[in-house]
């Protein structure tokens, strides 16, 4: 009989993975209510209205966690207080995202479990008919050692709380800070995010099933803010289109890939695959995690290499965003390089528009100035290629010193993927580059660069953003093997920070997807 028993469950726990193998089922979570903006309530109304009609005509439960601080700003608190309530009338329970949305990895234990405490106090009472059980970490920071996240989830246990996990991050904060900097782009800025979300889905789905041959219960990332309040209906629309259907947070736990080992102790917040797959040895090839071209957390910092063999100073940009030097620092993946080759007479400085872009999505960023104030004028009469060819060989050394300083200084830097970057001479500094040295380099971009032929011959991809007033030399463009696009718009000198807004937001765009490997 025993034997039957065991049997018996046995049979049923297969087919229980069976049944979450076929199914590809959702739990979608709203992180910082009443609002991820701290608006007046009348704002923060609209934007949850929105996101509730929405999850109302999908029939799609959700859950939103809460933080209590944000109910006391602007003297609202009952009208804030209101939202809360309106969530729970459209039948989606609330969670703890405590007071303050403090970081465990920078803030003392007894400081967060007290911000725990005082996060819980409307909440609680809101959702007396209902249970309260979900914790959802700010930041998604869970501890930086095991003894530090152990009693922090005995805290919660004691609380009757149940950590809430998250599998899938469509990095929606950081469009909706660009949609708050440009509402003129609304329409923009809300396809390339569903655009990214699709990528995102794809990405996790995959790890997911190389991680257990199949794909489990999700749980899915979003904030309260104006841009879902957009986007929502085609947000679950997607959803639907690939697959998923909508289900609770409980639901969505009883998949037995949530109670995997989790022994990812490091600072930066990462999705639950990421730390499975962490405490498994690593088997996912994170660095293909789809990036954006829009994080706000950009450092630029100025440093002056010098080259002792020509005693020659180096002045470089550098450009990091703060969430790739944490998933690089958290050992995540490694950063890949980007270089930047400025034209005659403007300063490595100004391709920030670029520079940012490129660092945004993930690419350690070094923006070489190859003219000094003591270097000679580039030649401009009789044959220019001859001319300047010397030039372009202080150039190529440049980068080639610059390159290597990164291999000795930066560990997290994978100079596997070394991309150059050149406008104008600088394109001719790059082209040469490549030509010199294929095997660092793997694609190249011309910013309407007129001397040095494009070395084709060695296979590395290459693009070249064309001009509406200048024309290359004879030779220089190739009739294949490269990518050649005119910017109608765009004269020469558009192609740095001195450029037009809508010029450089072209030549981002189109750069962002030659790197993605879309053209």
């Amino acid at each position: 009989m025993l034997k039957q028993m065991n049997l018996i469950m046995k049979t049923v726990f297969l087919i229980a993975i069976a049944n979450c193998a076929m199914a590809s089922e959702i739990a979608i979570t709203f992180d910082d209510l009443p609002a991820q903006q701290n608006e007046s309530a009348e704002i923060q109304r609209v934007i949850n209205q929105r996101i509730l009609s929405a999850l109302d005509k999908f029939e799609a439960p959700a859950i939103g966690f809460v933080n209590e601080g944000k109910l006391f700003s602007h003297g609202e608190t009952a009208e804030k207080t209101a939202i809360l309530q309106s969530w729970i009338d459209h039948g989606h329970p609330l969670g703890n995202h405590t007071y303050s949305h403090f970081s465990m990895s920078n803030t003392a234990l007894e400081v967060v479990k007290k911000d725990v405490l005082k996060g819980a106090i409307v909440s609680r009472n809101l959702m007396a008919a209902r249970p309260y059980r979900y914790y959802r970490h700010p930041f998604l920071h869970t501890g930086t050692t095991k003894e530090m996240r152990t009693a922090f989830e005995a805290f919660l246990k004691a609380e009757g709380y149940l950590v809430a996990p998250i599998t899938i991050d469509t990095d929606d904060w950081k469009f909706n800070m660009q949609l708050l900097q440009h509402p003129e782009d609304k329409d923009k800025i809300i396809q390339k995010y569903l655009e990214h979300t699709r990528e995102k889905f794809v990405f996790y789905e995959a790890a997911t099933k190389k991680l257990f041959g199949r794909n489990i219960r999700h749980t899915w990332l979003l904030h309260a803010n104006l841009l879902n309040s957009y986007a929502m209906k085609d947000l679950l629309k997607l959803a639907r289109e690939l697959g998923y259907s909508f289900i609770t947070m409980d639901k969505a736990l009883e998949d037995p890939a949530y109670s995997e080992a989790d022994e990812y102790y490091e600072p930066f917040g990462v999705s639950w695959l990421y730390r499975w797959d962490f405490t498994r040895g690593k088997v996912i090839d994170w660095s293909k995690e789809p990036e954006t071209d829009n994080s706000p957390f950009v450092k630029a910092s100025s440093l002056t290499c010098l080259d002792e063999s020509r005693n020659r100073s180096i002045p470089v940009e550098m450009y990091v965003s703060g969430e790739a030097m944490g998933k690089a620092e958290a050992g995540i993946y490694k950063f890949p390089v980007a270089i930047i080759n400025h034209g005659y007479g403007v300063k490595n400085s100004e391709y920030s528009f670029l520079a940012n872009a490129l660092a945004a999505r993930g690419h350690l960023v070094a923006s070489i100035q190859h003219d000094l104030e003591e270097d000679p004028q580039l030649p401009r009469t009789g044959n220019l290629f001859e001319r300047r060819k010397p030039l372009w060989d202080r150039g190529a050394q440049n980068i080639k010193f610059v390159l290597d300083e990164i291999m000795r200084t930066k560990p997290y830097a994978d100079l596997s993927q070394v991309i150059l970057i050149g406008h104008s001479n600088g394109g001719d500094i790059s082209m040469l580059f490549a030509e010199l040295n294929p095997k660092l380099v793997s694609k190249v971009v011309s910013l309407d660069s007129l001397r040095y032929p494009f070395p084709t011959a060695n296979g590395i991809p290459i693009l070249s953003l064309r001009a509406n007033d200048t024309k290359a030399d004879q030779g220089v463009l190739p009739e294949s093997d490269a990518t050649l696009i005119d910017l109608k718009e765009a004269k020469h000198i558009d192609m740095c920070d001195r450029g037009p807004d809508k010029v450089k937001r072209e030549i981002v765009d189109i750069i962002s997807s030659f790197l993605g490997g879309k053209l």
